[in-house]
Parts: structure tokens; C-alpha cells; sequence
């Protein structure tokens, strides 16, 4: 029966720590013809393509392009921004709600 138990245990240990993890996301739309290799909170090199929505982890966003392009911002627990490109320089934004 302790076997059983602690099974139990570590399942719903295992399920809880996945859990929080997904929940600290944040979402991102790119609007440009260019992919980001993107940081942010703890975790490095995470992909934002070319007119494509991602989930990335929340906190500071720092990403760069290959061809040099760079963006930068900041992002809560579920929040979401868009990435446009305005006069040639992408821009992070948060994005409007409709």
C-alpha cells in the first residue's frame, strides 16, 4: 500500500511542476518576413518564425534575427504581443485587443 502511495505522490508532484511551467507563457505574433532566436525568462533559444504565433516563456524578451534585425520588451503570464515591422525596425508591442 506504501508503494501505491508514493506513487501517487510523485504522479501528482510530476503533474503540478508541468503544469506551473505552461502557465508562465506568453504569446507572440510575428507580422515580419524575419525569425527571431528569442530569450527570455530562464529559458534561451526559443524560435519566433516569420508570420507565425509562438508561445515562449514570460519575462524579459530579448530575440535577433540572422539578417541583424533586434528586438527587445517585456512580457507578463499570459499576456501576448505582436511583432511589426514599422520604417524597416521590427517592433515588439503588446497586442490590441479587438
Amino acid at each position: 500500500m506504501s508503494r501505491l502511495i508514493i506513487i501517487i505522490c510523485l504522479t501528482n508532484g510530476l503533474v503540478i511542476a508541468g503544469a506551473s511551467r505552461a502557465a508562465g507563457s506568453c504569446r507572440v505574433t510575428n507580422e515580419t518576413g524575419y525569425t527571431f532566436t528569442v530569450s527570455s525568462g530562464n529559458a534561451a533559444n526559443q524560435r519566433v518564425r516569420a508570420h507565425a504565433t509562438a508561445a515562449i516563456e514570460a519575462g524579459k524578451i530579448q530575440g535577433k534575427s540572422e539578417e541583424g534585425k533586434s528586438i527587445s520588451g517585456a512580457c507578463k503570464d499570459g499576456g501576448e504581443l505582436v511583432i511589426q515591422e514599422k520604417n524597416g525596425v521590427p517592433l515588439l508591442q503588446p497586442k490590441k485587443k479587438k
